[in-house]
């Protein structure tokens, strides 16, 4: 999170060669992260707002440290942002919270804590929700919904 705009344009540069090389379907590319991850892509989607899909930053620092009002307010990504409230590392009422309010149109799935088959985690690993596709609004489950976007329903 120290250098998001100094690392945005390498990520970039790689994607951008992937799709080159390989059958990639670039209206399809999606931009996911957890913790930093999760601020790289808020950052990724601010920086480069024509280039995904959609985004799921998971538990991800936006906080003004971070982003300012103007910034988090321009992502016109679909963004869904998942986050437990039990999280110490990045509190969402500052992060994920305020970057809901923000972003225009986007979703968030708050957690009491990171709780999976009877096990409590640490609070900060809400990434375990995701990985298992539980967030779930409006019809559909989080991988449901990314992979019903594309960029041309956007344009």
């Amino acid at each position: 999170m120290a250098d998001g705009p100094g690392y945005a344009p390498r990520i970039k540069a790689i994607i951008d060669d992937l799709v080159k090389r390989y059958p990639i379907d670039a209206s399809r590319i999606e931009v996911v992260g957890c913790s930093n991850g999760g601020y790289m892509s808020l950052y990724m989607s601010y920086a480069y707002p024509k280039a995904f899909s959609a985004s799921v930053p998971i538990c991800p620092g936006a906080s003004p440290v971070f982003f300012t009002e103007a910034q988090l307010a321009s992502i016109s990504t679909p963004t869904w942002l998942v986050q437990s409230k039990a999280d110490t590392v990045l509190p969402p009422e500052v992060n994920s919270i305020r970057a809901h309010a923000l972003i225009p149109g986007s979703l968030l799935s708050l957690y009491e804590n990171v709780t999976w088959n009877g096990i409590t985690y640490n609070g900060h690993w809400s990434w375990i929700y995701v990985a298992r596709n539980d967030p779930y609004l409006n019809g559909k489950h989080i991988w449901q919904w990314m992979a019903s976007k594309r960029l041309s329903t956007r344009r």
